[in-house]
């Protein structure tokens, strides 16, 4: 895959998609070490163009400093589906990608976006990629959150937001920082 899309949004959003493709694919070596049916270059190009679609998010949202209003968040709950357009019309879109970067929001439980998927309905690299999302969220410092640290921001996930995630997927993302 060739991408040729000049962005030039947000540090931040470089940066988090940066560490979200990392880790989503150390997972994923982890995860399909053993299989020949996974293309770890084409996921890991997902997982780095999972928040494509904030291109068309305005960065005054991205970047507030307080809670969202509906509005605003309605925009943000555009991104994905913005993405995956934008991957769609310039040719680059794979099977893979386009998982990714649809269903990264979704929640094991049906709580997330774009379309409330829930459980097995999330395809598995979707999975992969929420939890990646979610921890380096947590991790990295936010206009409108301090960063915690790893061991604060996994310990939040499993007591608090389990249910956004698949039980055993998030037991091997944790498993990733014992290795």
């Amino acid at each position: 895959m060739h991408i040729r899309i000049h962005l030039s949004h947000d540090y931040y959003t470089y940066t988090h998609s940066v560490n979200v493709g990392v880790l989503a694919v150390s997972l994923s070596k982890v995860l399909f070490e053993k299989s020949k049916t996974h293309d770890l270059h084409e996921l890991g190009a997902g997982f780095f163009l999972h928040d494509l679609g904030k291109v068309h998010v305005d960065i005054g949202i991205i970047n507030k400093p307080g809670k969202l209003t509906d509005e605003e968040m309605g925009q943000m709950k555009k991104h994905p589906n913005a993405g995956y357009k934008i991957m769609s019309d310039t040719g680059q879109l794979t099977d893979e990608c386009g998982k990714i970067i649809l269903q990264h929001h979704e929640r094991y439980d049906g709580t997330g976006y774009p379309r409330g998927l829930r459980g097995q309905e999330i395809h598995l690299y979707g999975r992969i990629c929420s939890i990646a999302d979610v921890f380096d969220a947590l991790t990295t410092e936010r206009p409108y959150r301090k960063k915690m640290d790893p061991f604060q921001a996994l310990t939040l996930m499993k007591d608090e937001m389990i249910h956004h995630f698949h039980k055993e997927l998030f037991e091997q993302f944790v498993r990733l920082f014992s290795r």
